[in-house]
Formats: structure tokens, C-alpha cells, sequence
């Protein structure tokens, strides 16, 4: 199989595992870093580890549940088992699971799945983005002022620093919501949304960011600078936005 079926496959499988202990009471507990992890988070990751292991044995794994050994080859897999766990205890249907490939640093591949939205987007290096098998592409938005703009997490320690320009950024847009880094990922992926601010680890970025420059948008830091390591927080727009967006956060 190639790259992208493993990754839509395993993504796939593993989001039918999170249905069936969504709303099910399933104890919470908390990692060190005080963010919540279930027997979900869990049981899906090794899901997920266990079909890309089956077809690439010898491929690193990078997950957010549990350390992997490293191996020599090229290819890294990049998994987020349950993204928004927040919201997956709560009873809220915007989680998602994000499934990415990554070779000799550069995203190849990436996946995100919302079970309970049947939402789906996928996207291959230079073969274009889909969300739920339609190809979609970034709106054409050229003035802030008009732009709609989504937060995925603007209120933790990473972004304090830009707190102002940040505020000075979401005044200039008429609209501002947040709904989670997948669906604000999709949103943006079919031009319903113009920009979004986020911030995370490699494996909250990775399939976002290619599945946006698929469609045509671009993603950064705030400094202008691409890559999903070591980056506090992302801005990822339309790419006609992304200029002015930059001017006021950097």
C-alpha cells in the first residue's frame, strides 16, 4: 500500500475505536503536564501503531502516548491518537485524530479525522488536499478586514508573549471563533475560514500543515520561519493573508 492509504486506513480504524468510548464515561487521568490522557488516547495510538507497523516495519514512530525506539530509516509517522481529549471527556464531538508521515524532515502525508462530524480530510505531497474524498482549496480572501479568523489555542503559556499583537491581529478581523485544531484545519482547507492561530507539539501540526499548503495556504510561525518543531505557535492562512498576518504578529 502507499503512504497516504496506510495513514487514511489506520486514521480510519482508529476513529471507529474513539466512537465506541465516546459518552461512555471513561476515566480521565492526567499526564505530568496536567493535560488529560483516557484508555481512548491509549488504545488508539496503538491502533494506529500496529496498522502502519504491519505494512512498514522498520518506519519511526512519533506519538503522543508513548515513546518509540528510534530506527534508521527516513520515514517517521507522527500520531495524535485523540486530539481535543479536552472535548472527548466532555461529551463534545469536536475531537479528532491526526495521523502524519514525515521523510528526512519534510510532511508528506497527512490525515485528520472528526468520527462524530464524519469529517475527513487527507492529503498527499503534490497530489492535493481532500476533505471526505472532495478535492477543496483555500479561499481567496485578500484584506484582513474581511478575513475570518479562528484560534485553536491562543491562551496557554506558549502564546502569552504574543498576547497583544495577537488581540491586535483578531481586531482587524471581522470574525473570530474557536472550534479545535481539526476542524479549524478543515475549515481553513475549504475556504470557509481565512486564518487560524494555533500552537502545539509536531504531532498537533504535522497533518494540518500539509494538508493546507495542499490546498494552497501556507503555515509558519509567527516569525515567518516553516517546520513543526520548536514552534511555540503556528499561523496558517490562505497564503494571500499571510503577509499581513505576519506584519502584526511579529
Amino acid at each position: 500500500m502507499e503512504y497516504l492509504d496506510v495513514a487514511v486506513k489506520a486514521s480510519l480504524e482508529s476513529g471507529n475505536m474513539l466512537k465506541k468510548y465516546f459518552r461512555k464515561g471513561v476515566k480521565v487521568t492526567n499526564k505530568p503536564d496536567k493535560s488529560p490522557v483516557t484508555i481512548a488516547d491509549k488504545e488508539c495510538e496503538r491502533k494506529i501503531v500496529s496498522t502502519i507497523k504491519k505494512h512498514f516495519p522498520d518506519h519511526n514512530i512519533l506519538g503522543e502516548e508513548f515513546s518509540y525506539k528510534e530506527t534508521d530509516s527516513e520515514f517517521k509517522w507522527i500520531i495524535d491518537p485523540l486530539d481535543m481529549t479536552s472535548n472527548f471527556v466532555r461529551g463534545i464531538p469536536f475531537y479528532s485524530n491526526f495521523v502524519a508521515l514525515e521523510r528526512n524532515g519534510k510532511v508528506i502525508a497527512g490525515v485528520i479525522n472528526m468520527p462524530e462530524l464524519d469529517l475527513f480530510a487527507y492529503a498527499g505531497a503534490g497530489k492535493g488536499a481532500f476533505v471526505n474524498n472532495k478535492r477543496v482549496h483555500v479561499s481567496r480572501t485578500k484584506k484582513l478586514y474581511d478575513a475570518y479568523i479562528l484560534h485553536g489555542s491562543t491562551n496557554r503559556k506558549a502564546t502569552r508573549p504574543y498576547s497583544k499583537r495577537i488581540s491586535n491581529l483578531i481586531d482587524q478581523c471581522h470574525f473570530n471563533r474557536g472550534y479545535g485544531d481539526g476542524l479549524g484545519y478543515i475549515l481553513l482547507a475549504k475556504g470557509n475560514v481565512d486564518i487560524l492561530l494555533d500552537r502545539g507539539k509536531p504531532w498537533d501540526l504535522a497533518p494540518g500543515k500539509i494538508i493546507i499548503e495542499e490546498a494552497g495556504g501556507k503555515v509558519t510561525d509567527f516569525n515567518g520561519k516553516e517546520g513543526i518543531y520548536g514552534k511555540p505557535c503556528v499561523v496558517a492562512t490562505n497564503g494571500l493573508l499571510h503577509k499581513s498576518a505576519l506584519k502584526i504578529l511579529k
